[in-house]
Order: structure tokens, then sequence, then C-alpha cells
């Protein structure tokens, strides 16, 4: 069987690019709920821990830390104790503003500037 020029290119063409898409890695989602062992055991050893301002003063313990899927922090939560005054309470501290240890928490800031934090709101017997 004899092909034409042009239909042997398509054909070659088809073939390259056959052969070229069984080379393509293909990309498999996660499944939904799927426990990141690593971020879990992250988030286990630093629930409770204490979180230190820059200065060093002893401002608080961990009650909630998330990160993403690239295991960086995104969200620290942390309970503040009577030691600053205000008495307890919790408060989110952003991205940016803090970094996690081995067994703790330091903030980017001085111990006086987390009373600044926003507080969160309790949890609504409402629901």
């Amino acid at each position: 069987m004899r092909f034409s020029p042009q239909m042997r290119d398509v054909l070659i063409g088809c073939a390259l690019a056959v052969l070229l898409m069984g080379m393509v890695p293909v990309a498999h989602a996660e499944d939904p709920g799927k426990v990141d062992l690593e971020a879990l055991e992250m988030v286990s050893e630093l629930i409770g821990a204490p979180v230190f301002s820059k200065d060093g003063t002893e401002v608080g313990q961990v009650a909630d830390i998330a990160f993403d899927d690239k295991l960086q922090p995104q969200r620290l939560r942390m309970t503040t104790g009577r030691h600053l005054g205000l008495g307890a309470r919790t408060i989110e501290i952003p991205k940016g503003s803090f970094m996690p240890v081995r067994g703790a928490v330091i903030l980017d800031v001085p111990a006086e500037a987390v009373a600044a934090f926003a507080e969160l709101a309790p949890p609504s017997a409402d629901k």
C-alpha cells in the first residue's frame, strides 16, 4: 500500500503525537479527605506547645496550626494566658507572623504586640 507524501506526513505526525502523549506523566488528584501524614505529624507535635514572642517571652500555647500542601504554615491559633493581663483568650496569628520550630512556635512580634491580634469569637451554642 502506497501513501501520498502528504498522507505519509500526516500519519507520521499522528504517530509522533501518540508517542509523546504516552510519555507525559499522568497527573493524579489526591483522594478527597486524604490526610497528609507529614502535616498531621507536624500539627500533633505543635498542639499545646509553647508560643514565644520574638523577645523570648512565653505568650501562650498553640491551639491549632494549619499547613498548606507544601507544608508551609498558613495559620496559627493560640491561647494566651492570664500572664499577659488579659485573661485567657484565643487569637489567630496571620501567615508570615510566626515560625514553627520543633516543639514550639516563635512569633515575629514582641510580647506587648500580642494583645493587638484579634480575638476569635467563641463557638456559638445556637448551632
